[in-house]
């Protein structure tokens, strides 16, 4: 699913709480959308933003629909955008890449006599949570 430039039509206050807004976004293809969003990034009427839709995938997870404080949310604000509505925006933001190889390679120390005892401590700790991921490329 893309990100696609939509116009905020409506901003309330969250009634719930003071961290959070709820918008509306409207798009002549998509039509209105219900967003949720944080301080963060804050629009106003007539300005247009970066919206994910339910199923994009970004960096930061998969948009699914929730619930915020009782609130139906349709995807995610991303940021003001320079851009017509129903513009596809799905490269500018990284969103729905394709799968591919990565190599990770994670630091994690640990004491031992000899090479193989310090591999058995590091795989214990590492499926521990334990260790830092130092590197990631692409391959």
């Amino acid at each position: 699913m893309p990100v696609i430039a939509m116009t905020v039509v409506e901003k309330d206050a969250h009634p719930d709480t003071d961290n959070l807004f709820v918008y509306r976004f409207e798009s002549p293809a998509l039509g209105q959308k219900t967003i949720v969003a944080n301080l963060t990034n804050v629009y106003e009427v007539g300005q247009v933003a970066a919206i994910a839709q339910l199923g994009t995938l970004l960096p930061e997870g998969e948009m699914k629909p929730r619930k915020v404080f009782g609130i139906d949310s349709e995807g995610m604000a991303l940021g003001p955008v320079d851009a017509a509505p129903d513009t596809d925006l799905t490269a500018q933001f990284d969103a729905d890449a394709p799968s591919r190889k990565w190599r990770l390679t994670f630091a994690i120390e640990v004491d031992g006599h000899y090479a193989t005892d310090a591999e058995k401590a590091a795989r214990k700790l590492f499926k521990s949570g334990q260790g830092e991921l130092v590197g990631a490329e692409g391959v």
